[in-house]
């Protein structure tokens, strides 16, 4: 069984050259790989969009004006954090991390809010400087996410996925895409779930029934993030184990 794992110094390396080359600093990449991992899909996620033409700038807080601060936690206001302004043609966008986004099924007359904080969230250019730490993006405001997570895919993982697209996008959830995977729109990445490791045999399971079905999702290991992104994640990693599912060389013996 493969192990890959990410190269901690090398992340962070790779991010500091990406904020510096778009005329940023950055110096917390956060206390854990998992954060790491998360503050690579943000700044992937940025690239993206460099690479498709738009223009960037990052905007920093005001209590922390020369450094890039992101948000890896559920707490806090959006003011305090770092964000990247987007702008193509007449077009203005902004990419957050850790935002709290409404669900597409949220009704202000509930008793409760239906709200999810995502790990990378891309949202009309809105003024957020008086949102509190509990308060919520609307929903007509978002434009796409992306969820990262520093783990192997097992096919819960996807699964539950598909179950945060239906929430936050539930547009997404038809039959939009050839069974290839091929979508003709490329203003914006479709909602994507970012693994650092590989998926699990199920996971890719899944994955294929998301294409054979033309949904407009995305799931991403650490090989094939970089073919989107345009950025290689550093990971070190044993030899994958080539063996064959118990179920079905049970069949083979049961069959010879």
């Amino acid at each position: 069984m493969a192990n890959p794992w990410i190269e901690t110094g090398k992340v962070q390396t790779q991010l500091a050259k990406f904020f510096s080359e778009n005329k940023a600093e950055i110096q917390n990449f956060g206390s854990t790989v998992n954060q790491t991992f998360e503050a690579f899909v943000f700044a992937s996620t940025v690239n993206w969009y460099v690479n498709h033409g738009w223009s960037i700038e990052f905007r920093n807080p005001q209590s922390s004006s020369k450094f890039v601060k992101l948000k890896f936690n559920t707490r806090g206001q959006p003011k305090l954090y770092t964000y990247a302004l987007c702008t193509k043609d007449n077009q203005k966008i902004q990419v957050r991390h850790g935002l709290r986004v409404a669900t597409k099924h949220h009704r202000i007359e509930l008793a409760y809010p239906a709200n999810v904080v995502l790990d990378i969230a891309v949202i009309s250019d809105i003024d957020l400087s008086k949102h509190r730490t509990d308060d919520y993006v609307e929903n007509s405001c978002l434009i796409t996410f992306g969820e990262a997570k520093h783990m192997f895919a097992f096919a819960e993982l996807v699964a539950n996925f598909i179950g945060l697209v239906h929430e936050m996008m539930p547009n997404k959830i038809s039959q939009i895409r050839l069974y290839d995977g091929q979508t003709l729109q490329a203003d914006h990445p479709s909602p994507f779930l970012y693994v650092s490791g590989y998926l699990y045999p199920t996971a890719q399971g899944i994955a294929e029934t998301i294409k054979d079905r033309g949904l407009d999702i995305d799931i991403y290991d650490y090989l094939t993030g970089a073919n989107m992104f345009g950025v290689k994640l550093p990971v070190t990693f044993l030899k994958r184990s080539r063996k064959k599912p118990a179920s079905i060389q049970s069949a083979k013996l049961a069959h010879p």
